[in-house]
């Protein structure tokens, strides 16, 4: 074994290149020290999990959910994390999810609404859910794109559990809304990421840039200041 390195906390901890359905791929800076004290606080804050759970982000390490919820967060925090290579259906069935949340015994799960999409077009039902001890899982998480209200729906059903969508994106490297049910649980609302995380300015802003009143829609926009790195030049 050998001793960690000391670096500085401004010091880069890695680049990674966004998706580009916005426009052309950006490489992201992210720093050590507030990119660890922003994970660890979300970890408890946002996703309810205590040091010693077992936490599963189904996603990709290439990804920045993988780098942050699979690698750093959980890590900080004190948990387990899984890693897992496979689809929600397909291998070997629709019951694939539900047989790593049983065997693992996975307190919270996140993962994308596509996921569930294909489980429930698979397993309408939830015939496979049927099969495996549940009783460690407690909360979902949805994020990566717009989670339907059907499917929002279905697994609030089939899993009995709350079901939570919350929003981000690679610049950030953790969620900038959420339902943060460490600090107090919200009611769902369909569509709806619930309120901005602690330490991000929210604005809705109209045509002109001006700040949009209640009920309309309009922009959503990043107030300053944002974290370093979330938009290298």
């Amino acid at each position: 074994p050998r001793d960690g390195v000391p670096v500085a906390a401004t010091d880069p901890l890695y680049i990674l290149y966004t998706s580009g359905t916005t426009g052309q791929p950006k490489g992201v800076v992210r720093d050590n020290a507030g990119h660890i004290v922003a994970l660890k606080w979300s970890m408890q804050n946002i996703y309810g999990a205590e040091p010693g759970d077992v936490y599963w982000a189904a996603s990709d390490v290439g990804w920045v959910v993988g780098h942050s919820y699979i690698v750093y967060a959980p890590l900080f925090n004190g948990n387990t994390t899984v890693l897992y290579e496979g689809k929600p259906v397909g291998t070997p069935d629709p019951g694939a999810f539900w047989r790593v949340i049983s065997e693992h015994k996975v307190k919270v799960l996140f993962t994308a609404p596509t996921a569930f999409r294909a489980i429930k077009k698979e397993d309408p039902s939830g015939e496979y859910l049927k099969q495996y001890d549940m009783s460690n899982f407690d909360c979902l998480y949805l994020a990566g794109e717009r989670t339907d209200p059907d499917t929002l729906h279905w697994a609030e059903e089939k899993l009995g559990v709350p079901v939570i969508d919350h929003w981000w994106q690679t610049e950030t490297g953790w969620s900038i809304a959420a339902n943060c049910r460490g600090i107090e649980m919200l009611p769902v609302k369909e569509g709806s990421p619930s309120k901005a995380v602690p330490g991000w300015d929210l604005k809705v802003l109209d045509a002109n840039g001006a700040s949009a009143p209640p009920g309309e829609i309009g922009t959503l926009a990043v107030k300053l200041p944002l974290p370093p790195g979330s938009f290298p030049e």
